[in-house]
């Protein structure tokens, strides 16, 4: 559900962009670069989660 709430939020944040970017003609600046930085930033997550669970199991 974490995921597709991101997912949700990532595209509903770029739609201003997407409409002006229609008018404007550039939409390498409304879809490619959003999608570029939820996928990165997906990933930095996704690692720390990794990082911390790691951690958290040599704790114990």
């Amino acid at each position: 559900m974490n995921d597709t709430k991101n997912i949700l939020l990532a595209w509903t944040s770029t739609l201003g962009t997407f409409l002006a970017s229609i008018e404007s003609y550039q939409l390498i600046t409304a879809i490619i670069l959003p999608v570029l930085f939820f996928a990165i930033g997906k990933t930095v997550d996704v690692m720390l989660q990794i990082y911390l669970n790691a951690k958290k199991g040599d704790e114990e």
